[in-house]
């Protein structure tokens, strides 16, 4: 296995203080390699097992359609054929074990698709003379106070495009309804940069994220110095900010970043020996 999920394996489990991962040395990630004495902690959250739209029934053998679309909700993966538990019809995280089974925070067995934006720029004061820096819209996630992409979870029934302008619009512009036609124009450019499996603290062996990330560049930086950021919905703050050093991001949002930096030909912060940061 080429990336080993790391976040994935973190204990205590996410958003929680006393819900241990079962610890899994990297070797034993695989489910190729068998391992009788492997004894998952199992968990489901509360706000889940109470059933809520965006959530399956607690019960996974009652759902016959993994591997495909299953009404308005999308069960297959951005990695290919996962595969499902004979006994219990769990689907089984295709990056390995991760410590905890159940869903734990995440409303589906199998993936939970996501949409995340990258809305870049180029700083206006370059200090660099070989490559030019980015700017990128980061927010601060009001649940784990990290910096992170202003993307969320797709909607049943939603396009990952609409569900990444809309997660724009709620997180980094509060619903803000006078930018509309901005923001259209701005994501006329979009361009994927990433889809597939996400190392997210929220995964379990039955339910994982992925996410499809998008880049939407200002060349000329005259359509964002009109966006009005404004924080909303799971955002504590969001601003600008400039890529010339590391900062420490939730889930895998740092990779989804550095995707766009290189594509971009940017300056290649993460080089540096500079000290990671977050959003104040």
């Amino acid at each position: 296995m080429a990336n080993l999920h790391i976040k994935a394996r973190k204990s205590p489990y996410s958003d929680t203080q006393d819900i241990p991962r079962f610890p899994v040395p990297d070797e034993k990630v695989p489910w190729s390699v068998d391992w009788s004495d492997y004894k998952p902690t199992e968990y489901t959250s509360p706000i889940v097992l109470k059933n809520p739209p965006w959530a399956d029934d607690c019960d996974a053998k009652k759902i016959e359609k993994f591997n495909q679309v299953d009404g308005q909700v999308d069960r297959t993966s951005y990695t290919g054929s996962y595969e499902v538990d004979r006994e219990t019809n769990r689907p089984k995280n295709p990056q390995g074990r991760t410590g905890l089974s159940g869903r734990g925070l995440l409303g589906r067995w199998g993936p939970n698709h996501a949409g995340d934006p990258l809305v870049t720029r180029w700083a206006k004061d370059q200090h660099n003379d070989k490559q030019k820096v980015l700017e990128i819209v980061l927010i601060r996630r009001k649940d784990t106070g990290e910096s992170a992409l202003p993307g969320g979870m797709v909607d049943a029934g939603e396009h990952v495009s609409v569900a990444i302008k809309r997660e724009f619009i709620e997180e980094a512009m509060n619903s803000n309804a006078d930018g509309a036609q901005l923001i259209d124009e701005l994501f006329k450019t979009a361009t994927s940069v990433y889809k597939g499996y996400i190392d997210d603290p929220r995964n379990t062996d039955n339910a994982w994220m992925e996410s499809e990330a998008m880049n939407m560049h200002d060349e000329t930086g005259e359509l964002t110095k009109y966006l009005k950021l404004e924080a909303g919905d799971d955002a504590a703050k969001v601003k600008w900010v400039r890529l010339d050093r590391d900062h420490r991001l939730y889930a895998s949002h740092e990779k989804l970043i550095q995707a766009v930096v290189k594509k971009l030909g940017a300056y290649e912060y993460w080089h540096g020996d500079a000290s990671a940061t977050k959003l104040n």
